[in-house]
């Protein structure tokens, strides 16, 4: 992806934080939800367990589908995020990536190879996720011989669970937080297309993550960082 591309995609970003998109029937009594979800990616999966079909649904696009911010160091829950939970009855934060992410396939390549200079504001944006290159390097995920396919697979399921577990930390137990990854590769299982499940509420044990959903729910549960 080109700098000129970035600086484009984070005016989109900005203009679409200033004025969060909502989705579904407005219902007093109903659920609401919030589906986290990269700004390349198709129209998000409203469906998602454990989204009722009832329930009112606001989509937040980030850059790479990353929940979280840094404050001081640290890593905070999105600002977008933190405002709709105030603002809203939410039931239910959902975390979606995918696995063509061009976002996090330029974040590895900056990873390897890192840049000598940096447009205005694509620093800042991309700090929170290199957090998440480092955390996989550190756990054996991906290292500098991992090819550029494989290492976008994971990254994108790292960023993913790091966003679940943030947010189910920071967010009220109340919520629901769950976390899945768009295969448009076929990388999870034989057919593309298929969103699979990788955490919920900060627990990524993919026999532990099937033994939570409801029986009458056909999610398919994976993982490739395990």
């Amino acid at each position: 992806m080109t700098d000129d591309g970035l600086d484009s995609l984070l005016a989109g970003l900005d203009a679409q934080t200033r004025s969060p998109a909502e989705d579904g029937r407005v219902d007093a009594e109903s659920g609401t939800a919030l589906v986290v979800s990269c700004s390349m990616s198709h129209r998000p999966e409203l469906s998602l367990w454990p989204i009722d079909s009832s329930w009112t649904t606001h989509r937040v696009t980030t850059l790479g589908g990353v929940s979280w911010r840094s404050r001081d160091g640290q890593r905070v829950v999105d600002g977008t995020v933190t405002h709709l939970v105030d603002e809203r009855d939410v039931s239910a934060v959902i975390v979606v990536g995918h696995t063509q992410c061009e976002v996090i396939a330029d974040l590895y390549e900056r990873w390897l190879a890192p840049p000598t200079r940096e447009p205005a504001g694509i620093e800042s944006r991309f700090g929170p996720l290199e957090s998440v290159v480092d955390d996989a390097v550190e756990a054996g995920v991906v290292d500098r011989t991992t090819p550029l396919r494989s290492a976008r697979h994971r990254l994108v399921e790292c960023t993913v669970v790091r966003g679940v577990e943030l947010l189910a930390e920071q967010l009220p137990s109340t919520i629901t937080v769950a976390g899945y990854v768009h295969d448009q590769d076929g990388v999870y299982g034989t057919f593309p297309g298929k969103r699979y499940l990788v955490a919920v509420d900060g627990d990524t044990d993919t026999a532990e993550l099937a033994a939570r959903l409801p029986d009458d729910e056909s999610i398919p549960v994976g993982s490739l960082c395990q």
